[in-house]
């Protein structure tokens, strides 16, 4: 090889395609799966209490399937992204100490005093019991 020849870098096959979530008709795989299950679940249930009017309970997964479909046209991932707003908006209202600090609540990726072993640390390096 000669000092002056360029080396060409390896090409390799990039899957962009697995990380998306499968979707029908624009709408995520498993939420019409779990919204449509419901849907029919509670049609069922309908239907054996109010009679064949009561099938029409099921109806209600289409307003939601329509919702969906629109949050995920530009992104695959909208629906675990709101479900993740909800969760925090719910742990929010009903974890009681956000009153607190000003409504706020804060997010981090390392768990606080939760292990007994964390707390026993800080215990030995601070007080050196």
């Amino acid at each position: 090889m000669e000092p002056d020849e360029e080396i060409e870098p390896e090409i390799y096959i990039s899957y962009n395609g697995l990380g998306r979530s499968p979707v029908i008709w624009g709408v995520p795989y498993m939420f019409i799966l779990f919204v449509g299950s419901g849907a029919l679940l509670a049609g069922m249930m309908c239907g054996l209490f109010f009679g064949p009017l009561g099938w029409l309970v099921g109806l209600v997964a289409v307003p939601v399937l329509i919702f969906v479909r629109i949050i995920s046209e530009n992104d695959d991932k909208a629906v675990n992204i709101l479900l993740i707003e909800i969760k925090w908006v719910l742990r929010k209202k009903f974890s009681g100490s956000a009153k607190y600090f000003g409504g706020t609540t804060a997010i981090a990726p390392i768990t606080y005093g939760r292990r007994r072993k964390d707390v026993k640390q800080y215990f030995k390096e601070h007080i050196g019991r």
